[in-house]
């Protein structure tokens, strides 16, 4: 006839019999030592023994301990057997021709009137569990490096406009401090103009997936600084508030940048001198508004051409070959050249032609600066043949007058000399006539 402790060892045995966990009564005896009275087939998962192996000693247990764990589980079956407290431990078992396991052990101790304590629990296989975790928190440290080596602001920020998270190491660039704008509205810490870009760049976000490039100004106590916003929504689906991933980037240096290229630019465009920029082989890469109003050629048609289209055949080969070979070996040139305008018509332009380097002062492109100067060139032409077609007419009486001073140097007669004087009087009238006639002349 069976038993009925035996008969309850059998219901627990056919009960336990399919779960990979060991369910235990492991039992610590007056003289300190321990045994597994009760033990579920999982044994054979968790310690690779069977149950009988333990009914009366710990030492197939004790056997597959990790040595590195041994002790601090002891040391916990101990402490939870002096306060009759809840025993709580992760370890590491080495079982022969198993790769290393971990084992949560948990248990509640009874303490029995002969001195034993006694432990009912379980223990349970969570390698897969730790080496998850592991995984998780070796990737977790990967993403907090990731985080901590940008140099941008990076928020959490909800449709609710509230901040959730932050992350980085930049702090002198807030607005408020972390600890006051954490779980707070964006709204109630940025200004109103800079809230409204923020709102915009949310709603891009929910449009389109993504928004890049929306930009803000802040003033912060270290001075004025913009930032740049790129946002992406985040997938969770454990909270029915929608969040976003939202990266400020400080671009002030290159705002600085941009508006003094803005500035020049204009400088440029506006500018009363023809800009050109050409690659090494003379190909317009850029015009000003000024080279197109005084060549008659398009931007579109000037940029791609070489810029011959321009030449008369006035300047010789020689010439170009010296101006070539100036600006090639990294020197500045200046000259004159007589140019062909898209309509035919001729002008001349006083041009200065530098190399421009790249940073690693290697000559990538030529910028030439002309100015117009066919005016110029007109009214000296003019004065040349003013002077050529005037100069006879001012030398006559001027050799008069000389003549006529000499000759009152000499010893003379009072007729004479009033004679002289009447024929000096006349050749001033004329000279003075002759000289109104030019001033009249470069006048027109």
């Amino acid at each position: 006839m069976i038993s009925s402790e035996n008969k309850r060892e059998d219901e627990f045995r056919k009960l336990s019999y399919h779960l990979p966990d060991l369910i235990f009564q492991f039992t610590r005896r007056p003289d300190g030592s321990y045994y597994v009275p009760i033990a579920s087939k999982g044994i054979e998962n968790i310690f690779g023994c069977q149950p009988e192996d333990v009914k009366d000693s710990f030492d197939a247990i004790a056997r597959v301990l990790h040595p590195d764990d041994a002790e601090r589980v002891l040391e916990d079956i101990e402490h939870s057997a002096k306060n009759i407290s809840e025993f709580y431990c992760e370890f590491r078992v080495c079982i022969p021709g198993k790769p290393v396991q971990w084992i949560l052990s948990r248990s509640s101790p009874e303490a029995l009137p002969d001195g034993s304590v006694t432990w009912y629990g379980f223990n349970a296989n969570i390698t897969e569990q730790r080496n998850t975790l592991e995984q998780l928190t070796t990737l977790y440290k990967k993403q907090e490096a990731i985080l901590k080596a940008i140099p941008d602001l990076i928020f959490v920020i909800g449709n609710d406009k509230i901040i959730y998270e932050y992350h980085s190491n930049v702090n002198d660039l807030l607005a408020a401090p972390p600890e006051v704008f954490m779980g707070k509205k964006y709204s109630d810490i940025i200004s109103k103009e800079a809230s409204a870009v923020m709102d915009a760049a949310l709603a891009e976000t929910d449009e389109k997936g993504i928004s890049v490039g929306q930009q803000y100004e802040l003033s912060l106590p270290i001075g004025k600084f913009w930032f740049e916003l790129s946002v992406v929504p985040i997938e969770d689906e454990t909270t029915l508030t929608k969040k976003y991933l939202v990266v400020s980037t400080n671009i002030t240096e290159r705002k600085i940048k941009d508006d003094k290229i803005q500035q020049l630019s204009i400088a440029v465009e506006q500018s009363s001198t023809s800009i050109v920029i050409t690659d090494l082989n003379g190909n317009i890469e850029y015009v000003n508004q000024f080279f197109i109003d005084i060549t008659g050629y398009s931007r579109e048609e000037a940029i791609g051409s070489n810029i011959n289209i321009l030449q008369t055949g006035h300047t010789t080969s020689e010439q170009y070959a010296n101006m070539w070979d100036t600006i090639i070996k990294g020197y500045t040139w200046k000259g004159e050249f007589l140019n062909r305008k898209k309509n035919g018509e001729l002008f001349w332009e006083e041009a200065t032609i530098t190399p421009v380097r790249n940073k690693n002062g290697v000559i990538e492109h030529f910028l030439g600066i002309k100015t117009d100067i066919t005016a110029q060139k007109a009214t000296t032409e003019k004065l040349r043949k003013i002077a050529w077609n005037q100069s006879h007419q001012v030398r006559g009486p001027l050799t008069d007058i000389m003549g006529i001073i000499n000759l009152m140097k000499m010893e003379i007669s009072s007729e004479e000399k009033n004679m002289l004087l009447n024929q000096l009087e006349i050749a001033a009238k004329v000279l003075d006539k002759a000289i109104h006639d030019i001033v009249d002349e470069t006048k027109e």
